[in-house]
């Protein structure tokens, strides 16, 4: 262990944990991380209500080795739609006062945190801060206080430390560090594929081409309008799978395969447990990552699907981004041009008519994806900060 991460370490996140949403299986995964790395750790939360009622520990599978702090906090979110954009500002205002009362009379070494206002709020008080970036603010000027203040930052793509670096900020205080995955995960299943479909009722003979993960992020399209209207140019054996959208995504979508004449050959699924959504990503023939050409999809995104399907041993089809092109290659991936049904579908008929292909693309996949666990993640961070703590 090396010496320099014994170190206490609070990761201040202004999100209810648990979440169905990806940040909050994330946040949790590097706590973890970073408390097995050696670094005593504590996650800092609002006490908001919340309508998933299982403590996170018992909602993630994860085992206690960290500390969860939940701190007062004004929740007028629920009142969202009276108040408007009023809520989340005095929730996140309240939060991060509260943040740095505790903080006031607590010793911390390290202050990690992706949220961007409440290390703005706390770079006029602190400098002990880390700045694990995911998104490109829409007005940098206001955040690159953070950033000349913190003690270093961590963006997940090599798209967000150019733009970072633009602003006048050392790049030499910037580390990439992509996303990750728990491999253990997709190793403690031990079925076949075909096992693992007649369990989730989904026929053998067909081949699935499956999306697993949220349907939108920030209200943007994923693809997925892609991946539909491909079907209508393939062969009636070739169905798709859509696992984890919410009931409105899928009633939009089920309408979209309408349209198309292809909903017959559609399977839509809504949220799954992260356990399940594991067994259908391992269900599958072929999955994709069908991110539109938008500016979060091309510099910003470092998908959890992305490391999920390299550890699941099945081919991955992704839109020719340069985010998704700084882990993927003609290796171990099979890429098509972004919004293009007709190449979508070409790359799909090629996995298909070779099962070599698929194979030579998986299994190089599986042996990069070791460079991406959860593990390495934390530990390369944590040699990145080094001595300076």
């Amino acid at each position: 262990m090396n010496p320099t991460h014994n170190l206490h370490l609070i990761y201040i996140a202004n999100s209810r944990i648990p979440t169905t949403k990806a940040h909050g299986f994330q946040i949790m995964k590097m706590c973890e991380a970073f408390s097995r790395a050696g670094a005593d750790v504590e996650l800092w939360i609002p006490r908001r209500f919340n309508p998933i009622k299982d403590l996170p520990f018992r909602y993630y599978d994860m085992r206690e080795v960290f500390d969860i702090k939940k701190l007062p906090v004004l929740d007028l979110i629920p009142l969202s739609k009276v108040l408007g954009p009023i809520a989340n500002m005095v929730e996140s205002v309240s939060f991060a006062f509260f943040v740095l009362l505790r903080l006031s009379k607590t010793h911390v070494d390290l202050i990690y945190s992706r949220d961007q206002f409440v290390l703005w709020f706390l770079s006029f008080f602190k400098n002990n801060i880390v700045h694990e970036v995911h998104s490109f603010p829409r007005n940098p000027r206001v955040y690159k206080r953070i950033w000349l203040r913190a003690r270093k930052i961590v963006t997940i793509t090599q798209g967000l430390k150019d733009l970072i670096a633009r602003q006048g900020i050392d790049a030499a205080k910037i580390i990439v560090a992509p996303d990750g995955v728990d491999i253990e995960l997709f190793n403690l299943i031990c079925q076949s594929k075909e096992e693992l479909r007649l369990e989730l009722n989904l026929s053998k003979e067909e081949f699935f081409v499956g999306y697993v993960g949220k349907f939108k992020t920030l209200g943007m399209e994923k693809g997925i309008h892609t991946m539909i209207e491909s079907l209508a140019l393939l062969g009636r054996d070739i169905k798709m799978v859509f696992v984890g959208g919410e009931e409105n995504e899928i009633k939009e979508y089920k309408a979209l395969a309408s349209r198309f004449n292809v909903l017959p050959r559609c399977v839509f699924i809504g949220y799954q447990p992260y356990s399940k959504a594991v067994r259908y990503i391992k269900a599958m023939d072929v999955l994709a990552i069908p991110f539109p050409d938008r500016p979060h999809y091309a510099f910003y995104a470092s998908p959890l699907k992305l490391f999920e399907y390299m550890a699941s041993g099945r081919p991955i089809i992704a839109s020719d981004l340069p985010a998704l092109r700084e882990i993927l290659n003609e290796k171990n991936g099979l890429f098509f041009r972004p919004e293009s049904a007709e190449d979508f579908a070409k790359a799909i008929r090629m996995l298909k008519a070779s099962n070599m292909l698929g194979y030579h693309l998986s299994q190089q996949a599986l042996a990069d994806v070791k460079n991406y666990t959860w593990k390495c993640r934390a530990g390369k961070i944590l040699d990145f900060i080094g001595n300076k703590i």
